[in-house]
């Protein structure tokens, strides 16, 4: 039953059209399992670029980059799909430094996530991934992948990923400082939009952070904030 769940949520999965995105070709079943056939990006991952020193992406072309991942990101969530495993390893970066959106084996779509097979099976990245993935059952939305994502840009910032979201939740519960520290007003290089939006999107309590992957754009492109303010007025 899970290799026909797998083939059914790959075969969704591969009608992601999007040029930050990797591409499914195929999907087919050998051998007693299921495979995907994904396209082939040439090029290193964010956390090769990590592991080079933090000259190795300016903070415009972290910007830029920020900006790409999070365009499909929106595109993803209009089609009611998690990825649930964003990460610096997960995010290749092909020609020019693109984007590429890679993994998406642990993604749910609503309908899937609610059948008993794959429900039972999880993956969680230490600083990485929101508290909600730990615990079976626990609400998960957009935000929680914009909190790996989140947590993503903070280690490429600073050279080291946020405590983990466990350890946090349960410093907060016996009443001791959250040991994750702002980047804003800490960090020199970027502008205050950029690192307030990460810091939100951070939080350990999903109501209190980004909630879209739209709503983080509009907070760090000048241009977005200017029509989302024109919009309120």
């Amino acid at each position: 039953s899970i290799v026909r769940l797998f083939e059914a949520e790959a075969l969704r999965l591969s009608k992601l059209q999007h040029p930050n995105i990797v591409g499914i070709h195929q999907v087919f079943q050998d051998y007693g399992t299921a495979y995907m056939a994904l396209d082939f990006v040439k090029g290193k991952d964010m956390l090769d670029m990590i592991e080079e020193g933090r000259d190795a992406l300016p903070p415009y072309e972290v910007k830029r980059i920020l900006v790409k991942v999070l365009d499909a990101m929106t595109y993803v969530h209009a089609n009611d799909v998690l990825h649930r495993d964003i990460s610096p390893d997960n995010i290749l970066l092909a020609a020019g430094n693109e984007p590429v959106l890679i993994d998406f084996g642990a993604a749910r779509e609503e309908a899937t996530r609610k059948t008993r097979a794959l429900s039972a099976i999880h993956v969680v990245k230490d600083g990485y991934s929101p508290n909600e993935f730990y615990l079976a059952g626990n609400q998960q939305n957009a935000s929680s992948d914009l909190y790996s994502l989140a947590a993503t840009v903070d280690h490429v910032v600073i050279g080291d990923p946020p405590p983990n979201s466990q350890t946090r939740v349960a410093a907060i519960a016996a009443g001791r400082q959250d040991p994750y520290e702002p980047l804003q007003k800490r960090v020199e290089g970027y502008d205050d939009h950029f690192l307030k939006a990460i810091d939100t999107a951070l939080n350990v309590f999903p109501k209190d952070r980004i909630q879209t992957a739209q709503e983080w754009l509009e907070q760090i492109d000048t241009e977005k904030r200017k029509q989302a303010a024109q919009k309120r007025v």
